[in-house]
């Protein structure tokens, strides 16, 4: 079993090494990491790649996950939407995806670790993969294997094997798009995709 970083949404290499596990655990007592996949993600729009941030309660303090506190004074959801609606629009499974991401991202969730947590299980479901595990501690089980940090933007500088995407006529395929990407380009051949990927 593999220990990972509960993130939004997720980067592709994330989900590649989740792909190939026959079992692992979402973790919610690391502490959260300024700059991480923990509360972004990477779409491809018009113009090429953009983030999408939740913002957060407390971002100057060291915090656990499972105490972050996403902030609405901001209208991040509708900032969300609206880009998803532009960069995936024309996808092919834009409209079996965007609608459920619209009603989870929408429901007001207080802790950024349950807004992860919903849209990793509509992942999972989508992909068609095994459900994760929740840690209960910060120590590692026994048999557990420590993946919390190999996953981060600054980390993930390997081109991706090439995937149909939305404005690849205008920009050429963009490496470093999430998994969201991918799913509304290619949801019937994303699973297969992660698992070709080599673990990083």
């Amino acid at each position: 079993m593999i220990r990972v970083q509960s993130q939004y949404f997720g980067s592709i290499p994330y989900w590649a090494e989740i792909a190939k596990s026959e079992a692992y655990c979402l973790d919610r007592h690391a502490y959260f990491e300024k700059q991480s996949y923990r509360n972004r993600s990477i779409i491809l729009g018009p113009n090429g790649l953009q983030p999408l941030v939740v913002p957060i309660y407390g971002r100057n303090k060291k915090q656990i996950m499972r105490d972050i506190r996403i902030c609405y004074t901001e209208s991040w959801q509708r900032v969300h939407l609206n880009s998803l609606q532009t960069a995936y629009r024309s996808a092919p499974y834009y409209e079996y995806i965007y609608p459920d991401l619209e009603r989870i991202i929408l429901q007001g969730h207080e802790s950024l670790i349950d807004l992860n947590w919903d849209v990793h299980i509509f992942l999972v479901k989508r992909l068609k993969l095994a459900s994760p595990l929740l840690s209960a501690h910060f120590d590692l089980s026994i048999g557990e294997t420590d993946r919390r940090e190999a996953f981060h933007p600054k980390k993930e500088k390997e081109p991706l094997a090439p995937y149909s995407q939305v404005f690849q006529e205008k920009l050429g395929f963009q490496s470093g798009a999430g998994i969201i990407d991918l799913v509304m380009n290619d949801l019937p051949g994303a699973k297969d995709y992660l698992k070709r990927l080599p673990v990083r």
